[in-house]
């Protein structure tokens, strides 16, 4: 079963960062199942209700899953940390920050993998729609386990599944993206069906690199510190996509959180309800300033 944490049990459990560097078992103070996941703790209080598979391995649903009181019960309770705001020019989100800061219709999707669901788990665009309440948020999530863009490039699936969503703002994310050019394919198709869609691309998070160890975490493949930012920021301006390097951000917060990394987790790769409002405070940072001309004119 999953370790109830104290106070005292969490402060018991503050690690060096170069404890065990290169290898999150060793000393892990959580122990996950052979096969499957801890239980959670906190189940989402308001599950979809509307869940579908368009195919076999994909599903397709609405968020948010959680109400705002069982976020503000989890974020008070999970191990507390810090991280620098990501930075980011409003530029290819102007759209999305006009509607957010005078109000109307966004419909928002996230397309990618388990960590994608796990990130709109988290139930972040509840927090957004509390930020910026005159505009009428829908959310949605599209997603295959182990699932990136070239999966979703394949068999017209972009014009079959997410042409008919309307999406103004489509997030694609994850850390199961094989290669950018893939990801180029999806930004193009997405445009040849909805020319003036806005697109967010972002790096991974979580998975087995251990986010204290920084080489390590800049190896995987899936990194907004290693070759894969590299080549995916500079895709993003090529396309006029929005970028954020999720990476830095979580690895700064479970650090500076002064406790084992699999505190946050659920298994070996995906997120547990801490991990999840990590992802839901970093997104929430990247939207911050919509609403402020001056604040969203900056980097």
């Amino acid at each position: 079963m999953r370790p109830r944490l104290s106070a005292c049990l969490i402060l018991g459990l503050v690690v060096s960062t170069r404890a065990a560097a290169g290898d999150l078992k060793a000393d892990s103070p959580v122990t996950f199942p052979k096969q499957g996941a801890l239980p959670a703790k906190y189940p989402a209080d308001e599950p979809a209700r509307d869940g579908s598979q368009p195919e076999e391995g994909y599903h397709l649903s609405s968020t948010p899953e959680r109400s705002l009181s069982q976020i503000v019960k989890i974020q008070a309770e999970m191990p507390s940390g810090r991280f620098a705001p990501p930075t980011h020019d409003w530029g290819p989100l102007s759209r999305t920050r006009r509607i957010l800061a005078e109000g109307g219709s966004l419909r928002l999707l996230a397309v990618g993998d388990s960590i994608v669901n796990d990130t709109m788990r988290s139930a972040w665009v509840a927090k957004l729609r509390e930020a910026y309440p005159k505009a009428s948020i829908e959310a949605r999530v599209y997603v295959r386990g182990g699932g990136g863009c070239q999966h979703y490039k394949e068999e017209s699936r972009v014009a079959r599944f997410i042409g008919p969503l309307k999406p103004d703002l489509v997030l694609i994310g994850g850390i199961s993206q094989k290669d950018v050019a893939s990801i180029r394919e999806v930004v193009h198709q997405l445009r040849a069906i909805r020319p003036d869609v806005e697109i967010l691309l972002f790096t991974g998070a979580f998975g087995t690199a251990d986010p204290r160890v920084p080489d390590e975490l800049a190896r995987a493949a899936h990194s907004g510190t290693g070759e894969y930012g590299k080549a995916l920021k500079p895709l993003a301006v090529e396309e006029r996509c929005a970028y954020l390097d999720m990476t830095t951000p979580w690895a700064e917060y479970i650090r500076s959180a002064g406790v084992h990394p699999h505190l946050f987790y659920r298994d070996e790769v995906h997120a547990n309800e801490y991990g999840e409002q990590v992802l839901s405070k970093i997104l929430i940072s990247f939207f911050e300033g919509a609403g402020n001309p001056v604040t969203a004119g900056g980097k």
